[in-house]
């Protein structure tokens, strides 16, 4: 990189002749040379001096991916971060684990470095594992995770200890993927669980799914299909797991951390509700909401934030219009809203099974139903059998790209430490119970998906203001 040098005042230091000499083959003036001329003439070393600084400090660099800061590239390869757990069995257990990972698919390592609960988290979802408890239904779909894949096996590990593998229900339809997911699945994940003490009676496990010609279907059909499929084993004739499941925690192919899930389902039990989500992130710095397109306010039935033109844009104004839930999202308290997803959604067993019997499905055109996401008509569903106590859990946040998942452990620290939190768990007098409104929004704001075939569409293009539910 060039340098602008500054002035010197001993630039001249020798006066300068009255009638120069004419300059000669024989015959020139002995004089410094000029410092332009020096500085390129000593180019080539300083060039060759700097190269090998940076090779030297790259030899020996190890830089740490999880830090933030600027650090020197490694010309060497970097060993693998492996998880730090102060529990000595539990350590020994996760990193068996990441090392059969590893062994199958290399350079993938965990957002969150230590996986475990802290001893006043343990405390606080005590009432979790209760005998009176039932079970609760871990639900995916999910394809080309590889990169997120050790937070998920780390979070699944930390929930069996923590919950016992008795309060466990696994059902997870992957694929296509074209990385490791799949071997991971079956080869490692599954092994493991049953190692804990997990009977496959529990586990519900379909890999490899065929690739999908989008061509062929409607998005939100086709979504909502694959969702079905997987949350099947809810209400399967043959040894349907309904009869006990406390909760279902349906979650996208997002990096989990097993205290994220817990203070989700305590949440949930806690204050009754039917739908209990985090938020979720596209972008944080500059902040992008992602479930845009399903969140829904409880007050005005609006987006949770305005969008400026027909396409996504920076969510830095959450609530703008309203105060109680805005107030409510700054301190990190629950709220409600209308319909939310965000990327995690604890919900209610009882309303798939009969005799309400909902699915995941699309809108129903003969009647002109809003052609809205399937996570928000499963919302206006629960509202429509008087099951429509729908909150967010802001400490709760999900990210779908490493970067963002680091920025969010980032900021949300801070944010937490600010508030009180001590040992990720919020001061008592932050702890109050959800009031519910029974009464929804008198208009829902409806963005449809065109009538039209294929995964992306501008859903922007076009605003209605529709009732709660279909009658």
């Amino acid at each position: 990189m060039s340098r602008i040098l500054p002035s010197s005042p001993f630039r001249s230091i020798r006066s300068r002749p009255h009638s120069p000499i004419l300059p000669s083959s024989s015959n020139r003036p002995s004089r410094d040379p000029p410092l332009r001329q020096t500085l390129i003439s000593r180019s080539p070393l300083v060039f060759s001096l700097c190269v090998a600084l940076l090779f030297l400090v790259s030899l020996f660099s190890n830089p740490d991916p999880t830090q933030r800061t600027f650090q020197f590239p490694s010309l060497l390869p970097s060993s693998p971060i492996s998880p730090h757990v102060s529990d000595p069995s539990l350590s020994s257990l996760i990193n068996t684990t990441y090392a059969s990972f590893l062994s199958s698919c290399p350079n993938h390592e965990p957002v969150h470095l230590d996986p475990s609960l802290t001893h006043s988290q343990k405390k606080r979802y005590n009432s979790l594992r209760s005998p009176d408890r039932g079970r609760y239904m871990f639900v995916t779909n999910t394809r080309q995770i590889a990169d997120s894949l050790p937070d998920l096996l780390n979070a699944l590990i930390v929930l069996t200890k923590y919950l016992s593998p008795n309060k466990i229900y696994l059902s997870i339809l992957e694929g296509p993927s074209s990385d490791c997911t799949s071997s991971i699945i079956t080869s490692v994940l599954v092994p493991t669980l049953r190692s804990l003490g997990i009977p496959s009676s529990q586990l519900r496990i379909n890999t490899d799914e065929p690739k999908i010609d989008w061509s062929d279907h409607n998005r939100i059909e086709k979504i909502a299909d694959l969702r079905n499929r997987a949350l099947s084993p809810l209400w399967d004739k043959d040894g349907g797991w309904g009869r006990d499941t406390e909760a279902i925690v349906f979650f996208n192919d997002v990096y989990i951390y097993a205290g994220d899930v817990l203070e989700l389902l305590f949440q949930h039990v806690r204050n009754g509700a039917g739908i209990t989500t985090g938020m979720d992130w596209w972008k944080k710095r500059p902040e992008y909401y992602y479930d845009i397109w399903v969140g829904r306010t409880i007050d005005t039935g609006d987006l949770f934030y305005p969008i400026d033109w027909t396409w996504w844009s920076p969510s830095s104004d959450l609530f703008p219009n309203s105060p109680i839930t805005k107030k409510r999202y700054d301190s990190l308290q629950s709220f409600q809203v209308y319909s939310s997803w965000n990327a995690m959604a604890v919900l209610a067993p009882e309303p798939f099974l009969p005799p309400h019997n909902i699915r995941f499905r699309r809108g129903n055109k003969d009647k002109g139903e809003c052609a809205a996401a399937e996570c928000l008509l499963i919302a206006a569903d629960f509202w429509k059998i008087g099951r429509g106590k729908v909150q967010v859990v802001p400490s709760v946040q999900f990210a779908y790209e490493r970067d963002v998942a680091q920025d969010i452990i980032e900021d949300l620290s801070a944010q937490k430490q600010a508030l009180g939190w001590i040992d990720n768990v919020p001061p008592a007098h932050e702890e109050t119970m959800m009031e519910w409104t029974s009464k929804p929004p008198e208009r829902v704001r409806c963005h449809p998906w065109p009538e039209v075939n294929g995964l992306s569409a501008n859903v922007w293009e076009e605003t209605r203001w529709v009732k709660p539910w279909l009658d």
